[in-house]
């Protein structure tokens, strides 16, 4: 089994094309533990993986919580994170309550536009086309079951994700600086599409009801109307979720 989390959609068409080459299944993490905590038992004879993007040279709190919650009983266990460009140490932390033989990072286009805008539609297409080969390699190791570690850190590696990481949760995660204009057409797809039920739909229009969340930026990026903003920052930068016409 290939456990994912994903926002705009990056780690979750990782996890499906690793899951369509392997013979897997795929299943979101956020679905698995809307409800609550789950407890996940790998014996000596199954394999699973886990995918998410990397988030401030980190791993996703969602997703750190989530590997606590599992077992591994002798399985063959793999990491697959997503980022624009590194990973820092975040692979080498999650190893600590996560103990897989193989981990690798994937580069894809960048969809954090608190922070700066998307890439340009060229680079989007030659991160996925590059992603697509590397997706082949990182596939067949897993039914190797070899012992892996093909991570980008990037320079300064260590600093970044003991310092940035832990600031971006502390303070990056607060919903203060969403907001709505009026182009919003009560659509709800941002309700729909929070993996932390962190948007309610009251008088038609999206409230963040909640004080923190994963910054995963589903619901500014897959807005049709661009309505939502955070900040003054993203009214100037582009849209990115995952398409399949990104593939063609």
């Amino acid at each position: 089994m290939i456990f994912y989390f994903s926002g705009t959609g990056n780690s979750k068409w990782v996890a499906e094309e690793i899951a369509r080459r392997t013979g897997d299944e795929a299943q979101s993490i956020a679905g698995l533990v809307k409800d609550g905590p789950t407890v996940v038992y790998a014996g000596a004879d199954a394999c699973i993986g886990v995918v998410f993007p990397i988030y401030a040279w980190g791993v996703p709190l969602i997703v750190e919580r989530f590997c606590k919650s599992i077992t591994l009983a002798g399985a063959y266990a793999f990491a697959v994170c997503t980022c624009g460009d590194e990973a820092g140490k975040a692979m080498l932390r999650l190893k600590k309550s996560f103990a897989y033989q193989g981990a690798w990072s994937v580069k894809m286009p960048n969809n954090y536009i608190a922070g700066f805008d998307v890439d340009s539609p060229e680079l989007e297409r030659s991160k996925i086309a590059e992603a697509k080969k590397r997706l082949d390699t990182i596939s067949n190791a897993v039914l190797a079951k070899s012992t892996v570690y093909d991570v980008c850190e990037g320079s300064g590696a260590s600093i970044k994700t003991a310092l940035v990481r832990p600031m971006f949760n502390t303070f990056a995660r607060s919903t203060k600086r969403f907001s709505v204009e009026s182009s919003c057409n009560g659509c709800g797809l941002c309700a729909r599409g929070c993996p932390i039920g962190a948007i309610q739909m009251q008088n038609e229009k999206p409230v963040w009801i909640r004080k923190h969340c994963t910054q995963c930026m589903a619901c500014i990026n897959r807005c049709p109307q661009r309505a939502i903003q955070m900040g003054e920052d993203t009214k100037n930068r582009g849209r990115y979720y995952f398409k399949t016409d990104s593939l063609t």
